[in-house]
């Protein structure tokens, strides 16, 4: 997807240039604002197969799509706003709804909506969703727009991990690759609004999202000592041995995933830090015991630890 920005425009353009980049890169819109000045904006893009996702940052304004935008096009899509920073207000219908940064929204092109960027300085994560993909397997389609999703349920977590790593990697998939996140992320963006549990392949997305929401909690709390399944589990709120099938359909499992971690954080602080002591740096990232150690950073790297640091030395000159 091609990428817009008014910075190179005079001050008193801006608005009206990005009047027509936001019709271009979505849908039929209506942006208003009050008074005049202004308007650092920017839209960038990447094509995910069947979807989009874009990344908008700009100035405070609302947004309308009437019936006068859903005319001229009447396009069917969704339209998943993951809120990056400021606060957006949705209302759509009869439902309204305030969305903060970290949470996210959906809005429906079928429908009347209004987005009022009532904060200063705002920016979004836009995912583009045709309607005859996600729209089947929702159970209550008028209550999944204009609902707020954020961080305080599992699933609301899982999501939105999701969706960053999504936003953040698509410029490199494959197009194979790229069908199948896809198709991943409408999944799981149908069970986290309320769609059926049984549908085809939400099973699998469910895994897939939770699988990539714990490795981050592991790579944020790997220096706890008391990481483990059970703290795991309960953070997410699962069952243990829910939290060992989510993992056994990867080469690594969650013990694994554990220790890989420590080792890869130790290995950095060894060739970083040249004088710590190698049992302080293997106490650092959670062992707690010194010839568990010894043992497993052998077996990852092929080398005791002190080897490793001396090799590391030598590379660097």
């Amino acid at each position: 997807m091609p990428a817009w920005t008014t910075s190179h425009l005079p001050e008193r353009d801006q608005f009206s240039y990005w009047r027509e980049v936001l019709c271009e890169a979505f849908i039929t819109l209506r942006p208003e604002r009050e008074g005049e000045g202004p308007c650092p904006s920017s839209v960038t893009g990447q094509p995910l197969s069947a979807l989009n996702v874009t990344t908008v940052t700009s100035k405070r304004q609302q947004v309308f799509r009437g019936p006068a935008e859903i005319r001229k096009m009447p396009l069917e899509f969704y339209f998943l706003n993951l809120q990056l920073a400021g606060q957006c207000r949705i209302v759509t219908d009869d439902r309204e709804v305030m969305v903060e940064p970290g949470a996210f929204s959906l809005v429906d092109t079928t429908r009347p909506y209004l987005l009022d960027c009532c904060s200063e300085d705002w920016s979004i994560n836009s995912f583009r969703i045709p309607r005859h993909m996600l729209g089947p397997l929702l159970q209550h389609p008028e209550q999944s727009v204009a609902a707020r999703v954020a961080r305080d349920t599992p699933l609301g977590t899982i999501m939105i991990d999701f969706l960053n790593a999504v936003a953040a990697q698509a410029h490199a998939l494959s197009p194979h690759a790229a069908s199948a996140i896809s198709g991943e992320l409408v999944n799981l963006l149908a069970l986290t609004l309320g769609g059926a549990r049984d549908t085809p392949g939400a099973s699998t997305s469910l895994r897939h999202g939770l699988r990539e929401s714990i490795a981050r909690h592991i790579e944020a709390h790997v220096a706890d000592p008391h990481l483990s399944a059970a703290s795991v589990a309960a953070h997410f709120g699962i069952s243990v041995r829910y939290l060992h099938k989510v993992f056994e359909e990867h080469e690594r499992s969650f013990g694994q995933t554990v220790i890989d971690c420590r080792l890869e954080r130790c290995a950095r602080d060894l060739a970083a830090h040249g004088h710590q002591r190698i049992a302080d740096i293997a106490f650092r990232w959670g062992f707690n015991d010194i010839s568990h150690f010894n043992r497993r950073f052998r077996a990852r790297f092929a080398l005791s630890p002190r080897d490793y640091r001396q090799r590391s030395r030598e590379a660097n000159g």
